[in-house]
């Protein structure tokens, strides 16, 4: 998505009138500006990391818990804002030096042993894990929308069910936080947990191997019962994004004397606005909108608006029962034609008179 005059030079226009700026590593800074009256982040932890199983495990797996996740908002904020994205072990951030929002990233999972069962990491948001059975058991991850009861991961948040109908994220259903998912190949038939929202699981029904959690969602790491690289049960990384409304112009209709204007159209800067239906008007006929009052240049509906503008309607004459458009060079010849007759037919009687 490119940005757009009504977003800025970092910003992205997602919808009519919502702009968004997603970071996803590091740390970096993000400056409001005075037409930004409304501004909310979504913040999400990063998912903790699947447990490293010894070569002589035997029935032991663990995944790592996923990621915090929140909504808040910083209406009203002139300040600039600091953005840290939370990676595993490590907490997620959003200050502007007075209000901060803090997001933790999932636990990590922990191996069992003999006679000790694993344990799934808990989730950034306190949700914990399931603690496996001991000789040979398995511990899902728990998860940021709860906890988990078995190797599966625990579910993670849909982002608009966290916020109300006015929020800036009501229309966004991706799914984050979500625990990963355990998996054992010692036991008949072998475990297979599944994950959800970005967890990571094991990659087929054997759970001889891991897929890593889905980059920047907060999922949590899978976890099987034999060693596996730190790439594949590592925690996703978090996110921040920021959300704030566009910048706006009006575009109202001027009926010209005739018919009923269309509604005035609010459109982001930069964006067209949509053409209306033709109005109407008895004894006229609609031809089209201008962008100035004297009617030279006709208004682009595939343009994008920068500023407050008006459109003016073109009316035409038309006789009202054909329907005929009137040409005004060609009534006001007639008209001539029919005084200089009425002229020559006075005379003709006065020279009758006078005979």
């Amino acid at each position: 998505m490119a940005a757009t005059p009504a977003c800025g030079a970092t910003g992205a226009l997602i919808s009519g009138n919502i702009c968004e700026q997603t970071f996803t590593s590091g740390t970096s800074t993000f400056t409001p500006t005075a037409s930004m009256t409304k501004i909310e982040v979504l913040l999400v932890g990063a998912g903790g990391t699947g447990a490293d199983q010894p070569v002589t495990s035997s029935g032991y797996a663990a995944a790592g818990g996923g990621g915090d996740v929140k909504v808040v908002d910083f209406s009203g904020t002139t300040s600039a804002m600091t953005v840290t994205v939370s990676t595993p072990g490590t907490s997620g951030t959003v200050t502007d030096g007075t209000t901060t929002a803090t997001v933790a990233s999932g636990g990590n999972g922990t191996p069992g042993g003999s006679g000790t069962p694993s344990q799934g990491g808990s989730s950034g948001n306190g949700n914990t894990g399931a603690l496996g059975i001991a000789n040979s058991g398995n511990g899902g991850g728990g998860g940021a929308g709860g906890a988990t009861g078995g190797p599966n991961g625990g579910a993670g948040v849909v982002v608009n069910t966290l916020v109300s109908a006015s929020s800036l994220f009501t229309g966004d259903t991706n799914c984050y936080g979500g625990g990963g998912a355990s998996g054992v190949t010692t036991v008949a038939p072998p475990i297979q947990g599944t994950a959800t929202c970005g967890g990571g699981a094991p990659s087929d029904a054997t759970s001889t191997a891991l897929t890593a959690p889905v980059a920047n969602s907060g999922g949590g790491g899978g976890g099987i019962d034999s060693p596996q690289a730190l790439a594949l049960r590592q925690g996703a990384d978090g996110v921040v994004v920021i959300r704030w409304n566009a910048v706006t112009v009006p575009l109202t209709f001027d009926a010209n004397g005739h018919g009923t204007a269309p509604a005035t159209q609010i459109v982001a800067a930069g964006t067209a606005p949509t053409k209306p239906a033709d109005p109407t008007a008895e004894g006229f006929a609609f031809g089209g909108w201008f962008t100035d009052a004297s009617l030279t240049t006709p208004a682009d509906f595939s343009a994008g608006l920068l500023a407050p503008t008006t459109f003016f309607a073109k009316w035409t004459p038309v006789l009202s029962a054909t329907g005929v458009e009137l040409n005004p060079t060609v009534i006001t010849l007639s008209a001539g034609a029919l005084i200089v007759g009425a002229a020559l037919i006075v005379l003709a009687r006065r020279r009758r008179r006078e005979n």
